[in-house]
């Protein structure tokens, strides 16, 4: 698994969401014998939550609001449990990072026993499908022994980065066992060139990597190519 990482997604004003997570945090801490020197304290972070909540019952209900000085107040009390909020996820973070170190599994238990949740992890990307619009590009700017091939990002690409190469096969025949690696390129097109001096008939092959290896080849593209 990838190494677990503390998520925090609530804005500052927020209040009732901070209230909620410091109660948790406070109560998940308190005798957590993964956590014996918390910091801030646990003291600290209570007294904050109920600052915040004695701040929301004077700014009062919808309706009924207070004024612009009780707003600020409360404003300002929520910033500070944001904030300590914030360096006590970080305590919790290196905590269970020194205590597990890349036990990951280990290290993801101790952080969520401190009540705070992860991150999501990235799904794995899985084996990927053929590359798009695999063709012949056709142009006035190339060589006649010269043959351009295109095409795109397989289509189940979960991330623009998740393709590290692409793999060009050529055969003499459209037997891809027989095919040799031509061009490894992390474009999505090659322009190959026909250095001899007679017409040849090559077939064209695309496979796409990533870090579970090989994808699923492409289909076959014959091209024609004159000699040099």
């Amino acid at each position: 698994m990838n190494k677990p990482i503390i998520s925090i997604k609530l804005s500052s004003k927020n209040y009732a969401g901070l209230v909620n997570l410091g109660n948790r945090v406070a109560a998940s801490l308190t005798g957590n014998l993964n956590f014996m020197t918390p910091l801030p304290t646990i003291l600290a972070l209570q007294t904050a939550i109920t600052d915040v909540v004695n701040a929301i019952a004077v700014w009062g209900p919808r309706g009924n609001r207070g004024g612009h000085a009780d707003l600020l107040d409360l404003r300002q009390k929520a910033l500070t449990l944001a904030q300590m909020l914030k360096s006590l996820s970080q305590y919790v973070q290196n905590t269970a990072q020194t205590a597990a170190g890349s036990n990951y599994v280990l290290m993801a238990s101790i952080i969520t026993s401190g009540g705070y949740q992860l991150a999501n992890t990235r799904t794995p990307q899985g084996i990927l499908q053929k590359v798009q619009g695999f063709h012949n590009f056709v142009s006035r700017k190339l060589n006649p022994n010269e043959v351009k091939l295109k095409w795109k990002k397989p289509l189940n690409t979960a991330t623009s980065g998740n393709v590290k190469s692409y793999k060009v096969l050529r055969g003499t025949t459209t037997d891809v066992t027989a095919a040799i690696e031509v061009a490894i390129t992390t474009k999505g097109s090659f322009t190959d060139t026909n250095t001899t001096a007679t017409a040849v008939v090559w077939t064209y092959w695309v496979i796409a990597y990533n870090t579970n290896g090989a994808g699923v080849i492409s289909d076959a593209v014959t091209v024609a190519v004159l000699g040099a």
